[in-house]
């Protein structure tokens, strides 16, 4: 399968918030929004199959505050989602015009 991903934001080792858009197979870009709150226990909590305002499908990711986010994270958290596959990181589009 190929997996394609777009980070909005610049990735640091250790970010607070990542946004971006990944897309399957040539299908249609989605969006992912990963964030950090005290609120959270020591597990992801994952939303997935949101569909915003404008149509547009993805998922959101809630960590612990002590977690670290950065593209790793994002990938590999991505890659449990859709059965441990691989991205490939391109130029695509800005998720907050496609929200």
């Amino acid at each position: 399968m190929k997996a394609e991903i777009t980070f909005d934001l610049v990735m640091d080792e250790d970010n607070a918030f990542a946004e971006g858009c990944y897309r399957l197979d040539g299908g249609s870009w989605e969006v992912f929004i990963f964030w950090k709150s005290d609120d959270a226990d020591s597990k992801k909590i994952m939303r997935k199959d949101l569909v915003w305002d404008s149509n547009v499908r993805g998922l959101n990711v809630i960590l612990p505050i002590d977690a670290k986010l950065n593209k790793v994270v994002v990938m590999q958290a991505l890659s449990e989602v859709f059965g441990g596959i691989e991205w490939s990181e391109v130029h695509g589009p800005d998720s907050m015009r496609l929200r």
